[in-house]
């Protein structure tokens, strides 16, 4: 089909579903209004204080998402395949997601997002072909990268390789640095600061435009984009919500489409350059399709992974003064703390597989079909893997072994530049604040997915430090 007619389709298409939802948002809104309805709401409820029956998990309770950890341990212990009421197979132990992760002729990695709104009477391979199509005619995302399988899965990685390895992150490091300054700046004279909005959001997600080579003054709109996205994924979001989310995400993927047009058309020496370069080269069988939900998916990971890890890090390092003054008197020891906090606060909690075939664990069945909810953030805490889970270790022998980055074929592309930009942020605070403290509630999203703060109010001495040094 020529390209004129494709993209006409596409939409046209793109704007009518647009409106059919945004309609529905409209409804279900004044519904709400007037109490036909009522709005979704979060359960609060009390964290038991031994967790010990399936009962007392509840993954889509408020209790759990600010504090899961017990209900993690829990699961380990007692169910290491436990069965939620909407079906969803949850696993838990370290040992068994790692060998799920390399089993990928049983468990799949693809229709992520046909998962977790799954009815009863619907399948995963019927919705993932309705996905499919809307996904050829370039309406939603298709399976690339962390969400493909193989073969794809390995060419996609190559080609996501070529623009985000060790030795380009490296690269990067100065203009990291600068940047952070160039933010710090905006509030350092105050005493104090809002981190996530301020920091935590912006550089991660002005990191990873500029590397797309993207208009820094999208910032907001992508930001307001990649949080309806992954407020998709929560597994709490109401009808309401999610009409509003699926309209926005609409939206976000007409940008991405008119971002790769003008890549092509002005081709440039850049990451959306490499992935339109794959798009053109006939031996390579990436499609435009692929090129917009990869440059889709690494604004979502790329941004909200490192926000998220970046808040946890500096609120870890404030909450436990004693290994905050280690380090201060030992830099050296950053990465160490950075590795510590990307184990015990997983960004992601879990990511989701399905089983192609019938299969079981631990005495489990898992029909083919069945959905299963690898729970990295659990694991991360397994006894039998980590000496002392729930304790920072600087002196950790196994520290990198954590599975916040996923495992396998599927680990995270993107983990050396959300190392790199933790470390920069951490090292710029340290070096420029002194008697760091949090000032008021930072409580995490609504999310059995994400475990992402909602904001980190910080207060600061200011310790002056010479330009020169601090461009070193």
């Amino acid at each position: 089909m020529p390209n004129f007619l494709f993209h006409g389709r596409r939409l046209l298409l793109s704007y009518c579903i647009e409106g059919l939802l945004r309609f529905v948002h409209w409804r279900k809104r004044r519904q709400v209004a007037r109490g036909l309805v009522s709005p979704a709401a979060v359960v609060n409820r009390q964290i038991p204080e031994h967790p010990r029956a399936p009962e007392d998990f509840r993954p889509l309770e408020n209790a759990c998402f600010q504090n899961p950890y017990r209900f993690y341990a829990m699961l380990r212990e007692q169910y290491p395949v436990y069965r939620l009421q909407n079906g969803i197979y949850c696993v838990s132990r370290y040992s068994d997601i790692t060998m799920v992760c390399r089993d990928t002729e049983v468990f799949s990695s693809t229709h992520q997002g046909a998962i977790v709104g799954l009815k009863p009477h619907q399948t995963i391979l019927e919705e993932g072909r309705k996905q499919d199509r809307l996904a050829e005619l370039g309406l939603t995302p298709c399976d690339v990268l962390a969400v493909a399988d193989q073969p794809q899965h390995s060419n996609d990685r190559k080609v996501g390789h070529k623009g985000l390895n060790s030795r380009f992150v490296k690269s990067l490091e100065d203009d990291i640095e600068s940047l952070c300054h160039q933010l710090m700046d905006e509030f350092i004279d105050s005493g104090k600061v809002e981190f996530m909005q301020e920091v935590g959001w912006r550089l991660p997600m002005m990191v990873i435009i500029k590397l797309l080579g993207f208009p820094a003054e999208d910032y907001q709109k992508i930001k307001y984009w990649c949080m309806h996205t992954i407020s998709t994924q929560s597994g709490v979001a109401s009808t309401l919500e999610i009409a509003k989310s699926r309209a926005e995400i609409l939206v976000f993927i007409r940008y991405c489409w008119q971002q790769l047009a003008i890549a092509k058309k002005h081709p440039r020496d850049d990451l959306c350059g490499v992935f339109v370069n794959a798009a053109l080269d006939p031996s390579n069988p990436m499609t435009d399709q692929q090129v917009v939900s990869s440059i889709f998916q690494l604004l979502v990971a790329g941004s909200d992974s490192s926000a998220t890890s970046m808040g946890n890090a500096l609120k870890l390092l404030i909450e436990n003064p004693d290994i905050e003054a280690e380090i201060r008197a030992d830099m050296d020891k950053l990465d160490s703390f950075i590795e510590e906090v990307f184990r015990l606060e997983a960004a992601f909690q879990g990511h989701f597989r399905w089983t192609k075939t019938d299969t079981e664990l631990h005495g489990v069945a898992l029909p083919a079909g069945s959905r299963v909810f690898l729970m990295w953030a659990a694991a991360n805490r397994d006894e039998t893997i980590f000496e002392n889970p729930d304790q920072i270790d600087l002196n950790r022998h196994n520290g990198k072994k954590h599975l916040t980055f996923g495992h396998g074929i599927h680990a995270c592309i993107g983990r050396e530049l959300a190392r790199s930009e933790i470390r920069i942020v951490l090292r710029a605070f340290l070096s420029r604040t002194a008697n760091l403290k949090i000032t008021g509630d930072a409580p995490f999203i609504a999310s059995m997915f994400a475990h992402t703060l909602q904001k980190l109010p910080v207060s600061f001495d200011v310790v002056a430090v010479p330009s020169q040094e601090r461009a070193a």
